[in-house]
């Protein structure tokens, strides 16, 4: 009888618990019986909201039960993340246009051309345009992804060419490479979790967030890659294997540029001088990758430091560095600035590795001068560990940011400065404010 009133209450307790995962799935259904996206992202971006306040409700519910050992079972949370994603794989990538450029990329090696060296726009390569050509974006610029990136969308390409001859559908299976890795760091968080003694209940702050299900399995962005590799060089670090720890991070390097902020905080976290040189292992690595694009990348790399400074779209305190500098040159080098002080804190103080890397990466974030939502799931894994409010906040109103895209989609126009993200930031900044407050009442209370 009393096995019957433990098992009855257990399964109360998971309903109760699963209802937000109800929820979230329910929106997933709706904004995938929309069809086109185009012409619903206004109700596309409330839903996303609505989303996100039942996730808020999840992660809070997860971390209130740690204590008293109540949480959901881990393959109940990875199989409901298992069918939110499987719910908008079908959707068409609506949000973003990257997948086209990943597509184009990969088509230009394919025809023997060098990505670091051509652009969309080339009339060398007109003969590439094709009905999917209008929406390839940044066509006056050239590649400014890694060389493994690069690798990976030409094995793409000529994988895609195999499944179908057509264009679109080629750039819809560019989700693939995108897909696959969000599962790769759902599997690496949860080991992650187990090597630093965590709940496993954790994942669930991760994998139940809508922001990873869209911008990975709905949109295809590839900064799964980087988020993967940067999370097995955390598993790499946690079990004291460093020469594999600086390798995944030199591998996500040559994805993505912005994990070689994150050198700082694996090398001064180390313990042993005799060990001082094992972040060498990933420069023969790297340097085998670029070899196939060897050639001058001075105009790439100005390219990609756009991310601190160049363009502006989304961003937040970049607007006060730019105040304060009065161009947009010295507002990028005091950026680089902020981001290199903050690096260097984290490393200083000897942070825990993860709240090191997710103080350098949020301090990079916020004076940016570009915040795309898919941004924030570099942030997403760390989340897990370092659960703060302001946080959860800022990656559930990551949608909001998506207004740019109805006027893109109407006009062709992109707003890059608009005062509508400070519906994100006004809520977001005030709740680093609030916390802060709390923390240093609570630690005076403490001394008193």
């Amino acid at each position: 009888m009393l096995r019957y009133v433990s098992l009855s209450r257990k399964a109360t307790r998971w309903g109760r618990q699963l209802l937000p995962a109800v929820a979230i799935e329910i929106v997933f259904i709706s904004i995938r019986s929309k069809g086109d996206l185009r012409g619903h992202l206004p109700e596309i971006i409330i839903t996303l909201l609505i989303a996100s306040i039942f996730y808020i409700f999840s992660a809070f519910t997860t971390l209130n039960n740690l204590n008293e050992g109540e949480g959901l079972p881990v393959w109940v949370i990875v199989a409901a993340a298992l069918i939110f994603r499987v719910t908008v794989w079908p959707i068409y990538p609506a949000l973003s246009d990257d997948v086209f450029r990943y597509r184009w990329e990969g088509q230009i090696q394919a025809a023997g051309g060098n990505p670091y060296q051509a652009r969309p726009n080339d009339a060398r390569w007109a003969g590439l345009r094709d009905a999917a050509f209008p929406l390839v974006v940044a066509k006056d610029f050239k590649a400014g992804y890694g060389p493994l990136l690069e690798l990976q969308e030409r094995a793409t390409y000529w994988a895609v060419t195999k499944i179908s001859p057509d264009p679109f559908v080629q750039a819809f299976w560019f989700k693939a490479p995108g897909a696959i890795c969000d599962l790769g760091i759902i599997a690496v968080l949860a080991a992650l979790l187990r090597a630093r003694g965590k709940p496993a209940t954790l994942l669930l702050v991760y994998a139940w967030c809508p922001l990873a299900v869209m911008e990975f399995w709905a949109t295809g962005h590839n900064d799964s890659v980087a988020v993967l590799l940067v999370s097995f060089a955390l598993l790499a670090a946690a079990r004291a294997r460093w020469k594999w720890a600086f390798l995944a991070l030199t591998l996500a390097v040559a994805a993505k540029l912005w994990p070689i902020l994150l050198f700082p905080a694996f090398i001064g976290w180390r313990r042993g001088p005799e060990r001082w040189w094992q972040w060498l292992v990933g420069v023969p690595v790297a340097l085998a990758l670029a070899l196939p694009y060897w050639s001058a990348v001075c105009e790439n790399a100005r390219f990609m430091t756009g991310f601190v400074g160049g363009w502006r779209n989304n961003d937040s305190l970049f607007g006060a560095l730019l105040w304060v500098g009065g161009t947009e040159a010295r507002a990028k080098i005091l950026a680089f600035g902020v981001i290199g002080a903050v690096a260097l804190w984290a490393t200083v103080r000897r942070l825990p590795l993860e709240q090191a890397v997710l103080v350098t990466l949020t301090g990079a974030l916020m004076v940016s001068s570009n915040s795309h939502p898919w941004y924030l799931t570099w942030v997403l894994p760390l989340l897990a560990f370092y659960p703060a409010a302001a946080m959860l906040l800022w990656v559930s109103l990551a949608p909001l940011a998506y207004h740019v895209v109805i006027q893109w989609v109407v006009l062709g126009e992109w707003q890059h400065v608009s005062e509508f993200r400070w519906l994100i930031y006004v809520p977001v900044y005030s709740m680093f404010v609030v916390s802060a407050a709390i923390h240093a009442w609570q630690r005076r209370a403490a001394v008193h």
